[in-house]
């Protein structure tokens, strides 16, 4: 973790120094490895301002503090960022700990949790193999149109010689022709 001091009209003695450490290595024990800490004491009419800005993996915290000795403002910011951590890490915690969201609607909605199992305890449709299975030369859109209305089908799928891609022709009830042509993105 790296640890940046900032002393407005004040020194940051070895003392304070070895008191931050001391107070981080906790934070750090607490919470994880954390990236950046950020200490700011300034001196404004006779009072200490501690501030503290910790920088976490996917958190941020803030905290300040005022009093009339370095220690005692430390010690006070100190607290609140424990709070802070505390506070975020219970969250953390709890969130992990929720019902997912299929317990909650079987909960909330009884019948649709039964007819969900019953859609579960169903056998998968049987798969019927293609007896016919043919080489075709690739088709233009119109080609391929004239292809499914001599063959009587609903379907054709062919092989597009505009985008070289697997395209689907289709008819409507109306008699009319659908084409679907694959977008890769």
């Amino acid at each position: 973790m790296k640890i940046l001091y900032s002393g407005h009209q004040l020194k940051i003695t070895d003392d304070i120094h070895a008191y931050i450490l001391k107070r981080a290595n906790k934070f750090e024990a607490r919470f994880g490895e954390m990236q950046e800490l950020n200490v700011i004491l300034k001196v404004e009419k006779h009072q200490i301002d501690a501030e503290l800005i910790l920088i976490a993996n996917r958190a941020s915290f803030y905290a300040e503090s005022h009093a009339h000795e370095v220690f005692t403002a430390l010690d006070k910011v100190m607290g609140k960022m424990n709070t802070q951590l505390r506070r975020h890490k219970d969250r953390v915690k709890d969130r992990r700990h929720q019902a997912p969201q299929r317990e909650v609607v079987e909960l909330l909605n009884p019948s649709e949790a039964e007819t969900d199992s019953e859609i579960n305890v169903r056998e998968t449709p049987a798969i019927v193999p293609v007896a016919d299975k043919f080489a075709s030369k690739p088709l233009t859109v119109s080609e391929a149109a004239v292809e499914l209305q001599t063959s009587g089908e609903s379907l054709l799928l062919f092989l597009n010689a505009d985008t070289k891609q697997v395209n689907l022709l289709y008819q409507t009830d109306e008699n009319e022709y659908g084409w679907v042509e694959p977008l890769f993105v």
